[in-house]
């Protein structure tokens, strides 16, 4: 028996047990659930979360299995080279403790334990997704799952627009976020918007990708329904994502272009033939996030385009942010290399919504060169015939690859919920297929 043989035995073997394959279940049902499923009072008001729970779960599979995840991670650039961040991430936990203690701290460090957790979490969920996928049989069940719950949060997100469903959220989520409605997502506009533009990308693969048995209604639905959620979002960094998204796909494949084109369109079309409340929801909400925000109008009309302008303008104060992180970063030069410890922040207090930064700061120059040398590597992958998935994908990374210049949507910051973890799970769905099509050398 070959490795690989004896490897796809001990998989399947692995998931016959049942309540497996009910925590992968509600580990995806915990994407878009974030609402809290328990209350405790640690450092005050603090509510665990369904994939808080649920992870407990997964980490056990993990600890009864290490060495055949092991073995299964490493057989895989795109999920080695995470696990080396998240092991150098561990790592840093070191210095984030020495300075919680000595700031007189201590709960600083147990929570950004709690945020190391929901790393461990996210990422052992999306391997044992991927390798609970390596039969083809099991993949429509999974896509039709994400697609069904991006329908239901559009809907949710939209009854709540229309009076019909209240804010979700306790009173001090209430006032942070201004009563922002995500529906059971977190209150960030981040959030929302996010959730929404992975499971477009994911809806957008599906469509693209033909060889795929996922009912097309359904994939067309949750692509229309995910695009208008992004719209009433707010959120000008998945606004750019979007953009970013779209301009990939026209350059690198046209006629894709057009024909996705077409069906949002169609989309439009009926929207407005019934009259419907969400297109004038999703125009006031651009309108009062961008449009009335830029200072120059010859911005849209092509007369002038001032790209710092329009930084200061639509960034919320990163522009701001970013200068006196830098300039700190410059003043402490030691921090540089190796970094002060993951989500420590106790010496500047506030992060740079620049996961470049950000990084530099809390996990150092090696950290940075981990997490981007991971995220690039997606772009590095043969998909053989699976060609409308690689650019998909290609797509989502140039996409993060921007935007994380104004965020840090992919890491594990408290107001960030599962932004990670679904996104990890999207870039799996998007890669396994490509085994189903022909034989692709691992990589």
């Amino acid at each position: 028996m070959t490795q690989s043989e004896y490897i796809n035995k001990k998989i399947e073997s692995l998931f016959k047990s049942l309540y497996i394959r009910l925590a992968l279940v509600l580990m995806v049902v915990s994407y878009f659930y974030n609402l809290p499923a328990l209350k405790y009072d640690l450092t005050g008001g603090n509510e665990l979360r369904l994939y808080d729970m649920v992870g407990v779960v997964i980490l056990f599979i993990v600890f009864n299995n290490y060495k055949l995840l092991s073995i299964y991670i490493n057989s895989k650039t795109y999920l080695k080279y995470l696990n080396t961040f998240i092991l150098w991430a561990g790592f840093t936990l070191i210095f984030n403790a020495a300075f919680s203690i000595y700031k007189g701290r201590p709960l600083w460090f147990v929570q950004t334990c709690m945020y190391y957790y929901h790393l461990l979490v996210f990422f052992y969920t999306a391997v044992l997704i991927a390798m609970y996928l390596r039969q083809q049989s099991r993949y429509k069940y999974i896509a039709s799952l994400i697609l069904v719950l991006a329908i239901a949060e559009s809907v949710l997100v939209f009854s709540q627009h229309a009076g019909l469903v209240p804010f979700l959220w306790n009173d001090i989520y209430l006032e942070s976020y201004g009563g922002f409605l995500s529906g059971a997502l977190g209150p960030n506009k981040i959030n929302l918007g996010m959730n929404m533009f992975f499971s477009f990308i994911f809806a957008t693969g599906l469509l693209l990708q033909k060889h795929l048995k996922v009912n097309r209604i359904l994939v067309i639905v949750a692509l229309l329904a995910s695009l208008a959620t992004i719209g009433v979002s707010g959120s000008r960094t998945t606004y750019l994502a979007l953009i970013v998204f779209v301009c990939y796909l026209f350059v690198s494949s046209t006629k894709k272009f057009f024909g996705l084109s077409i069906i949002i369109s169609l989309g439009v079309i009926v929207a407005f033939f019934f009259n419907l409340e969400f297109i004038e929801a999703i125009t006031s909400t651009i309108e009062n996030r961008v449009v009335n925000k830029v200072s120059n109008p010859g911005i849209f009309t092509g007369e002038s385009l001032d790209v710092g302008d329009l930084y200061e303008d639509l960034g919320a104060g990163r522009k701001q942010l970013s200068v006196r992180y830098f300039y700190y970063l410059i003043e402490n030069p030691l921090i540089i290399p190796f970094g002060i410890g993951l989500n420590n922040r106790l010496l500047i207090q506030f992060s740079a919504h620049n996961i470049y930064l950000s990084l530099i700061n809390e996990v150092g120059l090696v950290g940075l060169f981990l997490y981007f040398k991971w995220l690039t590597n997606y772009l590095y992958l043969r998909f053989g015939k699976a060609k409308p998935l690689k650019t998909v994908l290609n797509g989502l990374i140039l996409a993060m690859l921007v935007t994380l210049f104004f965020g840090e949507h992919l890491y594990i910051y408290r107001s960030l919920f599962t932004i990670l973890g679904y996104f990890l799970l999207i870039v799996v769905m998007l890669i396994v297929p490509r085994y189903y099509f022909t034989n692709v050398k691992s990589k």
